[in-house]
């Protein structure tokens, strides 16, 4: 594979063309078997042991998160809201969120107004709305939304390092509703183990010793909770601003009327491969936000997003958006 197909600049980061194609193959082609880095190191014409040894190094380097599974958290019976806030000290009102909320996300955006934006979940959404208005009284002007996550349409954080642009992968679909892992004979403690596969030959003989099942009834509970929307989103998940991916902006925007919010998500998903979610919101204080579709995009510069947003223009059902650029990741290195 010549280099003129990858993003130079990515190369120089990864240290090596063969680090850019594992990767890829990691986050694209992913394979639901026993030994996937030896399926992975034959297709790449190497040694499994030199794979391995490639992605530990990619993984101190904190480059690549992790291999494997995305949890839904519908399946842990959790509510997830987007909380944006006005703040003059963005880092204190984190820490104050991370004790109340499960916190995965937490950014400093360009926003006129709501300058922090942070994803929280929790079991009861009485405990989002008192823990988003508290933080901001205490750490800032008392201006505060909550973004709830009605329906995620899409989620696959993926980085295509031919293109220099993100791509969803194959596995985006997330599930509405689905089953715990306990109603289908298999516990939360597997579905979470199966988040971060290891780094060995074969990853799930390791998580069966671990909780002291057999290769094979882990590998089948991987397999029936992708299929059922308890996991998805299978492979790797990379620092995308670790690999140059420096633009990361949410486009959240507004439909022309309100009864074709679902149109315009949809739309989104079907025209706008780059976007890695896609997720349909409501808003608390009710009316205070008119932008209930949201997707993200990231991006080595601004140049190759401009194309994307100018398919934009061929919606029939947007009325405007917005980009809200992301200034600082407040949560680096945190398992998603």
């Amino acid at each position: 594979m010549s280099e003129s197909r990858f993003v130079p600049q990515v190369i120089e980061k990864l240290g090596s063309e063969l680090a850019a194609e594992a990767l890829m193959e990691l986050q694209y082609n992913f394979p639901l078997t026993a030994t996937p880095y030896n399926d992975i190191a034959e297709r790449l014409g190497v040694n499994v042991d030199e794979l391995l040894d490639l992605l530990r190094m990619l993984k101190e380097k904190r480059i690549l998160k992790r291999v494997g599974f995305y949890l839904n958290y519908r399946a842990a019976r959790k509510r997830a809201a987007l909380i944006a806030i006005a703040t003059e000290t963005p880092r204190e009102a984190t820490k104050y969120l991370v004790e109340i909320l499960e916190v995965t996300h937490s950014y400093l955006r360009d926003h006129p107004v709501y300058n922090l934006w942070v994803v929280g979940k929790h079991e009861d959404p009485e405990r989002i709305v008192e823990a988003a208005r508290k933080a901001a009284e205490r750490y800032g002007k008392g201006k505060w939304l909550v973004l709830w996550g009605e329906k995620t349409l899409r989620l696959s954080v993926k980085y295509d390092l031919e293109k220099g642009i993100s791509r969803a992968g194959p596995y985006s679909t997330v599930a509405a509703n689905p089953p715990r892992p306990e109603d289908i004979g298999y516990s939360m403690a597997l579905a979470r183990a199966l988040r971060v596969l290891p780094l060995e030959e074969r990853p799930y003989a390791v998580i069966a010793r671990q909780l002291g099942l057999t290769e094979d009834r882990v590998i089948e509970a991987a397999r029936v909770m992708l299929d059922r929307g308890i996991l998805g989103d299978p492979g790797a998940a990379l620092d995308g601003h670790k690999l140059g991916f420096q633009y990361n902006g949410m486009v959240t925007l507004a439909p022309k009327e309100i009864d074709q919010l679902d149109d315009l998500c949809k739309w989104v998903v079907n025209n706008i491969s780059e976007a890695t979610h896609v997720v349909k919101r409501s808003v608390t204080p009710q009316g205070a936000w008119r932008h209930l579709c949201y997707f993200m995009v990231h991006s080595v510069d601004e140049d190759r997003v401009k194309p994307v947003l100018k398919r934009l223009d061929d919606c029939p059902y947007l009325d405007d958006y917005m980009v809200i650029r992301s200034l600082e990741d407040l949560l680096p290195g945190v398992i998603r």
